[in-house]
């Protein structure tokens, strides 16, 4: 017997047409896509959000959409959004590391306020801490 693997949703669609007319239509199907114009709905034209001394832009460059930020080792990168997370009432933003893995940013849009904000506010997790956004935790 194979090992369990991804199966994309492309193929379960065509058996499964009524639930897939329910889902197409939900916040389900867009809780996770590729980064692009189509899909982002933050600002992503130069916008600033300072929080705890550092401050984060976002911009565009190429047709992808970066963010500038602290990463791990606490000096200011330049990082690729590589997916969006969720639609409303706000959308997240994944990141590609190294190894793969995705984290998201703690920084997100507020689809309905039109703005950046902090998911923890009061915490200050400093670079290297499992609590940072590029931490583990």
């Amino acid at each position: 017997m194979a090992p369990a693997a991804f199966v994309d949703n492309q193929q379960c669609l065509a058996c499964h047409a009524e639930q897939t007319g329910q889902w197409q239509g939900s916040h389900h199907a867009k809780a996770m896509a590729p980064a692009n114009a189509l899909t982002v709905l933050g600002r992503f034209d130069g916008t600033e959000f300072k929080h705890q001394g550092i401050t984060s832009r976002f911009f565009q460059r190429d047709g992808k959409y970066l963010v500038r930020t602290d990463g791990a080792d606490g000096r200011l990168v330049d990082f690729e959004v590589a997916y969006t997370f969720g639609v409303a009432p706000l959308q997240q933003y994944l990141i590609e590391l190294p190894g793969g893995w995705l984290q998201p940013l703690q920084i997100a849009w507020d689809s309905e306020r039109l703005r950046w904000f902090h998911l923890l506010p009061e915490e200050k997790a400093p670079p290297g801490d499992v609590l940072h956004w590029t931490g583990r935790y």
